[in-house]
């Protein structure tokens, strides 16, 4: 998977640690981001809201991850389009390996009477 430009290792949706690993800090997130208007100066806006992504990232991929996604840069775009990337790689896997999923378990499970 690629995240701005930078190679890591897919993320396996359907292995429960990782997918769980994802969630939690996706929720997080969303949880603890922060409105503008709760900041007296826009580059603490800036900065905070970027530090929640960067953890988001270690904690999914590992310590350090943040540092070759972004490098020194604190840029709130290029963090945005960051995480959009990554749930977009998320949602397309999940429903090409739904898709093989159901594959799998109807030739299984469905009813072959005649």
């Amino acid at each position: 998977m690629k995240i701005n430009n930078v190679e890591l290792e897919d993320l396996d949706i359907y292995d429960v640690e990782e997918l769980e690993r994802f969630e939690t800090a996706l929720e997080y997130f969303k949880d603890n981001v922060k409105d503008m208007d709760k900041f007296e100066k826009a580059s603490e806006y800036m900065r905070y809201n970027c530090e929640l992504i960067f953890n988001m990232f270690n904690d999914i991929f590992g310590e350090g991850t943040d540092k070759k996604i972004f490098g020194d840069k604190t840029n709130l775009i290029v963090c945005i389009k960051a995480v959009d990337e990554l749930v977009t790689y998320v949602n397309e896997n999940r429903s090409k390996q739904d898709k093989e999923l159901l594959k799998i378990t109807n030739k299984y499970t469905s009813r072959q009477r005649k």
